[in-house]
């Protein structure tokens, strides 16, 4: 299981607007964010770029399409990419799971991009509220991922996203420049077995999601996720 990442909306109607819907999200049509994704071996293998379109509704009502294409890292070709819905309700965010790159193993990230693969994801939307604190606990999520090829199932599997914390507000610096963030922890786990997976999310305001990271059994990191540029 492997990568997490990244969870991001932009929802507004005006940008005065939107800066009053969710706290982590103050974002314009056009506003770029630009990721970078690292393998245990820190490795760079991919690139992700996110940006809005059309973004509608209200000040604590407002609704958005998140585009996200990935990219391999060496070669440059674009392997994926989606346009999906998103919602902002009274100050706190709700996004599709389809929208993260969740929990896949290296072999299922790598032959994401291979021809004719087709990843069909389901399940609750996760929750960001604007008004985290350290302590704080967050609603559990599950979803199912289903893979296939040319007509033949190559994976059909449920997750369960369990312990959602704030763990602590900290500093954290990366090439898109210094933010003071919340750092959420969680774990997740499939029905079928198999290791548990523990993952560490690092959200600023005005920023969204700055760092994500997944961790091994003895706590080295095997899956990095960071916010290389950030285009306002």
């Amino acid at each position: 299981m492997k990568i997490l990442f990244s969870a991001i909306l932009t929802l507004c109607f005006s940008s005065d607007i939107l800066a009053q819907c969710n706290a982590f999200y103050p974002m314009k049509e056009n506003v770029r964010y630009e990721y970078d994704m690292y393998d245990r071996k820190e490795k760079l293998t991919t690139r992700m770029t996110l940006a809005f379109k059309n973004i509608t509704g209200s000040d604590d009502n407002m609704k958005a399409t998140l585009t996200q294409e990935i990219f391999d890292a060496k070669k440059g070709d674009k392997v994926a990419s989606s346009e999906l819905d998103w919602e902002c309700e009274k100050g706190t965010l709700h996004f599709d799971m389809r929208s993260m790159n969740l929990m896949m193993d290296e072999t299922q990230q790598m032959n994401m991009g291979d021809a004719g693969m087709s990843v069909e994801v389901t399940g609750d939307e996760l929750d960001l509220p604007s008004d985290l604190s350290v302590g704080q606990t967050l609603k559990d999520v599950s979803y199912t991922i289903k893979m296939t090829m040319g007509g033949m199932r190559l994976m059909n599997r449920t997750y369960h996203i369990k312990d959602r914390k704030v763990e602590s507000q900290e500093s954290l610096t990366t090439p898109a420049g210094t933010f003071d963030c919340y750092k959420i922890t969680f774990i997740t786990t499939n029905e079928k077995g198999g290791s548990t997976i523990k993952s560490g999310v690092w959200y600023a305001k005005e920023a969204g999601l700055v760092k994500s990271e997944n961790y091994k059994d003895d706590g080295k990191v095997s899956y990095r996720q960071v916010l290389a540029k950030l285009v306002k």
